[in-house]
C-alpha cells in the first residue's frame, strides 16, 4: 500500500471514531448498542493500521486497546441479543 492510502485509512479511522462519539452525544445511538461499538471498532482499526505503518507505537497500543474494547462490546451485545431471542421464543411457544 502507498503512504497516501495508509493516510486515508488513518483519517477514515479518525472520522469513524469521531462520528461514533458525536452520535452518542447527540443521543442518536446508545453506548451499549452495536452501532456505536462497530463504528469504534472500524475507526480504531483504521487508526491502528496507520500507526503500524508509521511506527507510532503509543498509538498502536492505544488504538489496539480501543478496538479490543469495541469488540468486547459487540460480543456482549451479541450475547445479550441471543439471550433475549431465546427468552422470547420460549415465551412465544408457551
Amino acid at each position: 500500500m502507498t503512504e497516501s492510502t495508509i493516510t486515508i485509512i488513518g483519517w477514515l479511522g479518525f472520522v469513524f471514531c469521531t462520528v461514533a462519539y458525536l452520535l452518542l452525544n447527540l443521543r442518536k445511538i446508545r453506548f451499549d448498542g452495536v452501532g456505536y461499538q462497530v463504528l469504534n471498532a472500524i475507526g480504531g482499526l483504521g487508526l491502528v493500521i496507520s500507526a503500524i505503518y508509521f511506527r507510532d507505537h503509543p498509538n498502536i497500543a492505544a488504538n489496539s486497546v480501543w478496538v479490543l474494547i469495541a469488540l468486547f462490546g459487540i460480543l456482549s451485545y451479541s450475547k445479550k441479543s441471543r439471550s433475549l431471542r431465546k427468552k422470547r421464543s420460549v415465551t412465544d411457544s408457551q
